[in-house]
């Protein structure tokens, strides 16, 4: 890196998917040079044209200012995180996938006023939360875990989720968080390993030590594209399988504090956008109400 203090690591696995990678990359080309972005991926012990492309990219005139590139080994994408963060340099760390794509040059100036402006705020979300309630009825399949009585999906409250941040328990990807979370409470948990639970598991973590956990809208908003979001398939009974065994370690961990602090106040944070992001909203809003006339 030719500057000494990036202001946002972004950290992204990425496993057999080149081309996919390539576009990935290619979106965080302008952002990165606008704002001080490192952007960190984790090679998971790819065969296929990734590691030649890196060696090419991180070698350009841009590759030598904002990429780093890490060799793994069939780590997965918990373990691959969690190199991440303990290589990267920023106060702010995104966990981000190789299928997103930056959309709007707003995005990265948004996130990091966010974090300078809520100090409270200490991991957000920029897809969607999750909502936890207790049910006294045992969880023993996958169906049960999320039940919808006791896991709720969700982007805020309709309209401020709009304009603001709302609170929530627990993220999925993609998010950020401030380095003074993790080094106060750690990485995640390699115990989830192979797949999921874990980021709940770090977000309440973060709130037990005195932080918030948020989320907006983002890809509604036009910030980022998840080539994903449109490409999920039907899960499998063994997928399945993994996450409960996850899902119960996460109940185990932290089901008295579901029942203590589900009926608490959420609350909210001011979007800290600059006049595009709003310009963007006005017509991303615009766009819904004619859809929905």
């Amino acid at each position: 890196m030719t500057f000494a203090s990036p202001a946002l690591s972004v950290i992204i696995p990425t496993f057999n998917n080149e081309a996919v990678l390539r576009r990935c990359l290619g979106s965080w080309r302008a952002p990165s040079m606008a704002n001080a972005v490192e952007i960190i991926v984790l090679e998971d012990g790819c065969r296929d044209g990734t590691r030649a492309f890196l060696e090419s990219e991180s070698a350009s005139a841009w590759g030598q200012e904002h990429l780093r590139w890490i060799p793994m080994n069939d780590a997965h994408e918990l373990r691959c995180t969690n190199a991440g963060i303990a290589a990267a340099s920023a106060p702010l760390m995104m966990a981000w996938q190789d299928d997103m794509f930056v959309r709007a040059d707003w995005l990265v100036p948004e996130l990091l006023r966010t974090f300078e402006a809520h100090p409270d705020l200490g991991l957000m979300s920029l897809s969607r939360g999750l909502d936890h309630y207790p049910v006294d009825e045992p969880i023993a399949t996958w169906d049960d875990l999320v039940d919808w009585r006791r896991l709720r999906s969700t982007i805020g409250v309709f309209p401020l989720n709009w304009f603001c941040i709302q609170e929530v328990d627990a993220v999925i990807r993609p998010w950020v968080v401030r380095r003074s979370c993790i080094d106060r409470v750690g990485s995640l948990d390699e115990a989830f390993v192979p797949t999921e639970w874990d980021e709940a598991d770090l977000a309440y973590r973060i709130r037990e030590a005195g932080w918030k956990i948020g989320t907006c809208g983002y890809e509604r908003l036009g910030g980022y594209e998840h080539l994903g979001s449109s490409t999920l398939g039907e899960l499998s009974d063994s997928y399945k399988a993994r996450v409960l065994k996850n899902g119960l370690l996460f109940h185990s961990r932290w089901s008295h504090v579901v029942s203590r602090d589900h009926a608490r106040r959420r609350r909210t944070w001011a979007r800290q956008t600059p006049v595009a992001g709003w310009m963007s909203t006005i017509k991303k809003i615009g766009a819904r109400s004619i859809g929905k006339a």
